[in-house]
């Protein structure tokens, strides 16, 4: 974000003619000057909210001719902030303490640390000379992560000071964890790595990360980063855990009944093996299915080598082909490198299909 004219108050030396945001109040200024920034400094709390609309009529910042007001708010030292900007204005935000800038960015959010006790100044800015309108400004505590590893499943508030931060996941069962991270101060960039798992998520819909995956027991470290690679802001990881759905297979190499559905998951650029028997030469579909990912079907064996990328429909796969009697190896992969669940079935003409029921991983 560019410095806005809020650094005019971390400068004496950019006032004009007496005129110019003053942080502190405090100084060589006139009983008049002092009067006039106790006046336009309103009060903001811990856990309260306070509405503002930056106007033409506001004090103008000299670097850009953009507009502000200003907030004071107490903290004790080490105490760790939210504040979120709200409402119409497209507007930055600034925290100062002594005339030191203690944080900066363009809303909606910002999270800083408190270096000592006493009163901050926040300034909400207009981003740009002709940015009006009404804003709503809150602040709240951020309770610190102590370090404790999620164990199995849990929620973790925290945030980042322009560097990436590791947590530690303990899987005792295995199944599907779904883990997000989400923030509305930074761009999220979430990463997984563990026992058989290399897994990473930049937008899951909107900015923020998401991965479903499927996690067998182990420790698995969390990777909580910014896209920008320099974020800085208050962020929610969570992991949220679901056994795994009947007939779900796990490993490469699972038999392919005929007629029978089975469920897996692709995860990133990796795919999923399957085997096939095909017992003569007959006509055989084999169809695969995601509302995740876009799938890519691949079969081969004795009659050739086919693939299909979107002969079902959507951004699902379908192969119809006369094949020659033998072992055949179905994969099921992502186009694009994408993660998720999927459903792969195989018909073969002349077979009559199993009871109800669903693939059993090995």
């Amino acid at each position: 974000m560019r410095m806005t004219a809020i650094s005019l108050a971390v400068s004496a030396g950019l006032l004009l003619s007496g005129c110019g945001l003053n942080v502190s109040g405090s100084g060589n200024e006139d009983a008049a000057t002092s009067a006039r920034a106790d006046t336009d400094t309103t009060a903001l709390a811990i856990d309260g909210e306070v509405t503002g609309e930056i106007t033409s009529s506001s004090d103008i910042n000299y670097s850009d001719g953009s507009r502000y007001q200003r907030f004071s708010l107490p903290l004790s030292e080490g105490q760790a902030v939210s504040l979120s900007l709200e409402g119409a204005l497209p507007g930055t935000l600034a925290v100062f303490n002594d005339n030191q800038l203690i944080a900066r960015g363009e809303g909606p959010g910002l999270a800083f640390r408190a270096t000592s006790a006493g009163e901050y100044l926040v300034a909400v800015s207009g981003r740009g000379a002709d940015a009006f309108g009404p804003f709503r400004l809150a602040a709240k505590t951020i309770e610190a992560y102590d370090g404790t590893p999620l164990a199995g499943e849990g929620e973790i508030v925290d945030w980042l000071t322009g560097s990436a931060k590791d947590y530690t996941l303990q899987v005792e069962r295995p199944g599907l964890y779904t883990i997000t991270l989400a923030s509305s101060a930074f761009d999220p960039v979430l990463r997984v790595r563990g026992p058989g798992v290399e897994a990473e998520n930049d937008d899951s819909g909107g900015t923020d990360s998401l991965l479903r995956l499927f996690l067998e027991p182990g420790s698995y470290t969390l990777n909580a980063a910014a896209l920008e690679g320099d974020g800085r802001g208050d962020f929610n990881l969570a992991v949220r855990y679901a056994p795994l759905p009947g007939g779900m297979v796990t490993r490469d190499g699972t038999a392919l009944v005929s007629g029978q559905m089975a469920v897996a998951r692709v995860d990133g650029g990796s795919g999923r093996t399957f085997v096939l028997e095909v017992p003569s030469d007959t006509q055989v579909i084999v169809e695969a299915r995601s509302e995740e990912f876009d799938t890519v079907l691949h079969v081969e064996g004795p009659g050739g080598t086919f693939e299909d990328d979107d002969g079902g429909s959507g951004t699902n796969s379908r192969l119809s082909t006369r094949l020659a009697a033998g072992r055949y190896t179905v994969r099921v992969a992502s186009l694009g490198g994408g993660s998720g669940m999927f459903e792969v079935e195989a018909r073969i003409e002349g077979m009559e299909a199993p009871a109800a029921g669903g693939v059993t991983a090995p």
